[in-house]
C-alpha cells in the first residue's frame, strides 16, 4: 500500500530516558524564516531579560536543540504577562512566529527524546536502520500553517555529525517501510546538551 503524504514536522513518538515531556519556554527575537509547532530548532546566542534564552530554525548543519512543540500567543510576553492591544486567533498567524518576527515558543529540548517525520528526498528502507541522517526545513511562507520540515533521506550516511540517527519506522497499518513518503523514527545525533561529536551510523 502506497504510502500517503501528510507532512507536518516532528513529533514526539517516544524517550529512550522514560520521559518524553521535557518542555521548556525559549524566545525567538528575530527568526531566521517561519517557526511553526514540529520544527527543529537551535540555540540563540543571546537571552531575553528575564534570562530566557533565545532559539531560531535550526538548518541542516546546526547543532538542534529540540522540536517546537507550542507557538505562544503573540501578546504572551515573559513570566506569564499578556501586553495590551488588539489581537487575533485567525491561522497563519496563530500557527507561526513570522520570518523575521519574535516571540515565545515551547520546546522539548530532551536530548533523549524520540521524534517521528515524514521523509524526502528519497526512501528509507529497512536496512537504513543505523544510518544518520540530517533534515530539511521545506518550503515554507507567510500563510504555512503547519512545519513542512522532513528527514532528508538524500544525506543518509554513516558521518557522525548528521543531526540524526533513523532508528525505526512509525508502528501504524498505514506506514510502509521503504516506500516514498514513509514516516521513520529519529533519535539526536548530536544535540545542543551534548558533548562531543555523534555516534559514526551503522
Amino acid at each position: 500500500m502506497a504510502n500517503t503524504s501528510r507532512i507536518n514536522g516532528f513529533s514526539i513518538a517516544d524517550n529512550h530516558g522514560g520521559n518524553s515531556g521535557k518542555v521548556n519556554l525559549y524566545y525567538v527575537a528575530s527568526a531566521a524564516d517561519e517557526i511553526l509547532r514540529g520544527d527543529i530548532v537551535k540555540i540563540g546566542s543571546t537571552t531575553t531579560a528575564d534570562g530566557i534564552m533565545t532559539a531560531d530554525l535550526c538548518g541542516a548543519s546546526d547543532v538542534p536543540l529540540g522540536v517546537v512543540v507550542g507557538v505562544l500567543h503573540n501578546k504572551f510576553e515573559a513570566l506569564g504577562k499578556m501586553t495590551t492591544g488588539s489581537t487575533t486567533l485567525d491561522l497563519p498567524n496563530a500557527a507561526q512566529i513570522a520570518a523575521s518576527g519574535a516571540g515565545f515558543v515551547l520546546v522539548c529540548d530532551d536530548p533523549d527524546v524520540i521524534l517521528e517525520a515524514e521523509t524526502s528526498n528519497g526512501t528509507a528502507a529497512i536496512t537504513d536502520i543505523g544510518l544518520n541522517v540530517s533534515h530539511a526545513n521545506g518550503a515554507r511562507t507567510a500563510s504555512t500553517i503547519s512545519s513542512p520540515a522532513t528527514v532528508d533521506m538524500g544525506t543518509e550516511a554513516t558521518t557522525n555529525t548528521l543531526n540524526f540517527q533513523l532508528i525505526g519506522f512509525g508502528k501504524r497499518i498505514d506506514n510502509e517501510p521503504g516506500g516514498a513518503s514513509a514516516r521513520v523514527r529519529v533519535r539526536f545525533n548530536v544535540h545542543q546538551f551534548r558533548t562531543g561529536t555523534g555516534s559514526t551510523g551503522i
